[in-house]
């Protein structure tokens, strides 16, 4: 390991705090630091600078919780490994919490930790490539007052039609977020699958459905409708308007532990 990057969001006080912390630690290894810009000005390190589209590193930290991490994974170079670190009181995505980081940055540069390659979706809207979703498609209609008609094709073959008040198509490591909080299915995140989920169906008109991965989805709904990738806006879709849903060719790479994940989602989420 010779260069590792560090992300936090601008407005994270103490995200800054901690990645002054961390950048005194990695120089003590002799491993060069790329810093986003805000950051490197926060900490008068401005030879430090980097954007995040150039920022090539051997990994990333990033300092937050679950959105910092889907903000890294939307804006850094799409090969860059993640190490996920927490500051905040969920944090499922993440690897270990802040009092760990210098723990687990050795067990790192010791070789101790393996890169979990996670699927993305690919979605496309009038030909135009859209961001990849690390974890999930929603699409909601622009008048949320009543359920929409949607209609929904898989491998050009099959036609699910149905009323609901929104949808979802999540890869396993969404599927412990908006559809888990639906009722839908834990995906293990090493399946080769996706889940599709309607939200509030009429007359429970459409049940979670479980597809391989390799399916191609097409999305219509009747009314105008507010695509989010990721929790972010991206796009408003006229009626009738197609989404089109497909692996991406690019995964989410996250540096993990060995079978940590059963183990964070039993001290996460099921509390069981």
């Amino acid at each position: 390991m010779k260069r590792v990057g560090l992300l936090t969001r601008p407005d994270f006080t103490a995200g800054i705090e901690y990645a002054k912390q961390i950048v005194s630690y990695l120089e003590s290894r002799k491993i060069s630091v790329l810093l986003l810009p805000h950051i490197a000005d926060a900490l008068d390190r401005s030879e430090l600078a980097c954007t995040s589209k150039k920022m090539k590193a051997d990994f990333v930290i990033t300092l937050g919780g679950d959105g910092t991490t889907l903000y890294a994974a939307r804006h850094l170079p799409q090969d860059v490994p993640l190490l996920p670190v927490n500051l905040e009181s969920f944090g499922f995505l993440s690897e270990c919490e802040i009092h760990e980081i210098k723990e687990l940055l050795d067990q790192v540069f010791a070789g101790k930790l393996t890169i979990q390659d996670t699927p993305r979706l690919a979605v496309w809207f009038k030909k135009k490539r859209l961001p990849d979703a690390a974890n999930e498609i929603a699409l909601f209609p622009e008048d949320p007052g009543r359920p929409v008609p949607i209609t929904v094709r898989l491998h050009d073959i099959s036609e699910l039609s149905f009323r609901a008040d929104g949808f979802l198509v999540t890869t396993p490591m969404g599927s412990t977020g908006h559809s888990f909080s639906l009722g839908g299915p834990i995906l293990d995140i090493h399946l080769h699958a996706f889940l599709l989920i309607a939200v509030a169906p009429l007359r429970q008109g459409f049940h979670p459905l479980v597809v391989p991965d390799v399916s191609t989805i097409h999305i219509e709904l009747e009314r105008e409708a507010n695509c989010f990738i990721d929790g972010n806006h991206i796009v408003k879709v006229p009626p009738h308007s197609l989404i089109f849903v497909k692996k991406s060719a690019h995964s989410l790479r996250i540096l993990r532990r060995q079978s940590h994940y059963y183990r964070r989602l039993q001290g996460k989420l099921l509390r069981c």
